[in-house]
């Protein structure tokens, strides 16, 4: 009888709107990331999430980038996030089709 009652509660929790509800925004979070990565990052206005999704950048990195940023200045090219501690050319060749300033 237990089981049937365990059941029964598993089974109201999986049809329940909230859970749907948290799947679907959950599902939306996913998508936005992978959106971003597919859109131009302007390095000169990303906050650390949207240059986190670059490839390769973790977000240490990307707080570096921001750092390096709000101490120095806008970047003046691409080539210059070489600049930044932890980023080099293998990075830059590989988001080169996503950053802009």
């Amino acid at each position: 009888m237990k089981s049937i009652h365990r059941s029964l509660l598993l089974l109201s929790l999986l049809s329940s709107p909230l859970l749907t509800a948290t799947t679907v925004n959950a599902n939306e979070d996913t998508s936005v990331v992978a959106n971003v990565s597919q859109n131009k990052v302007n390095v000169n206005k990303a906050g650390v999430e949207q240059l986190s999704s670059l490839k390769g950048l973790g977000e240490k990195k990307a707080q570096a980038i921001v750092q390096y940023r709000d101490t120095y200045g806008p970047f003046k090219s691409i080539e210059e996030l070489k600049n930044v501690k932890g980023i080099g050319v293998k990075f830059i060749e590989k988001n080169s089709a996503y950053l802009v300033l």
